[in-house]
């Protein structure tokens, strides 16, 4: 049953971090509770730019990291529902595994999972309505900040007219690779029951610019393989926020709003 649970999926590593830990909920995590290897050297107090701090290795805070690899946040507009709704809700989406929910601020909540297989299926909808209420759904860091909002986000990428013989689990993989973290392939990718194109969601940082070709095979007899971008949404790294591009920034560009009321006026 698992198996046909997960097929067009893949397994998810936990990014830069070898063998990662199996991922703890948020009251283990609290609870000072580590497991086996999974002690910090004893942390000392010191000073940066001027003021006291905490200072610990980008290794060391990878590895704090690593029980929140299966971790999203859901961000509501206006109004949110209680805690005990959202978390009735997440009960009726019968997820495989365990959830823990738990409040950033009034507007986030933390979604933390115990699998690779939720995560991708629920990061795969980008947003979920409950209560009448919109949650849209935002990658977790450890760098997370709630006044932004992450640029990766998952991002179907078509390669039309991929060779048969490349429909195969590990090329698929490294395909989706060259331009993030692979997350799953579409079923008929996966059955291989539509030769026509491949279809992978894949992790993208949408900031960045990503090659339409890339070559596939080898240097003699490799070709020049096509690659199609599936709805990216706008992203304004200026106000680090979805919805709106840098040259519509009203921020940035304050005559554009002045010009948008006066053609809605």
């Amino acid at each position: 049953m698992e198996q046909i649970q997960r097929k067009g999926f893949f397994k998810l590593d936990a990014g830069d971090l070898s063998s990662p830990p199996k991922s703890r909920s948020f009251k283990e995590v609290l609870s000072g509770e580590s497991p086996a290897g999974d002690v910090l050297p004893i942390l000392s107090q010191s000073t940066f730019n001027g003021v006291p701090a905490i200072l610990l290795t980008d290794e060391e805070v990878l590895k704090l990291a690593s029980p929140f690899q299966f971790t999203l946040v859901g961000k509501f507009g206006l109004n949110r529902p209680n805690l005990d709704s959202i978390r009735s809700f997440f009960n009726s989406l019968k997820l495989s595994g365990f959830f823990f929910i738990g409040l950033l601020d009034s507007r986030h909540v933390a979604i933390q999972l115990s699998n690779d297989l939720d995560y991708s299926i629920i990061f795969a909808r980008r947003s979920y309505f409950t209560h009448n209420c919109q949650m849209r759904i935002l990658k977790w860091t450890p760098f997370f900040d709630i006044k932004e909002e992450s640029p990766i986000v998952p991002i179907w990428i078509s390669f039309p007219n991929l060779r048969l013989h490349f429909f195969n689990p590990k090329v698929l993989h490294a395909l989706g690779s060259i331009f993030g973290r692979p997350l799953q392939t579409d079923q008929a990718t996966a059955s291989r029951k539509r030769p026509s194109v491949a279809r992978i969601l894949v992790e993208v940082d949408i900031t960045k610019k990503h090659s339409k070709e890339i070559w596939v095979g080898s240097k003699a007899f490799g070709y020049m393989q096509k690659v199609e971008f599936e709805k990216v949404s706008e992203f304004c790294p200026h106000c680090k926020i979805h919805g709106h591009a840098l040259t519509e920034c009203f921020k940035l560009h304050p005559e554009l709003k002045k010009h948008s009321l006066q053609t809605t006026g």
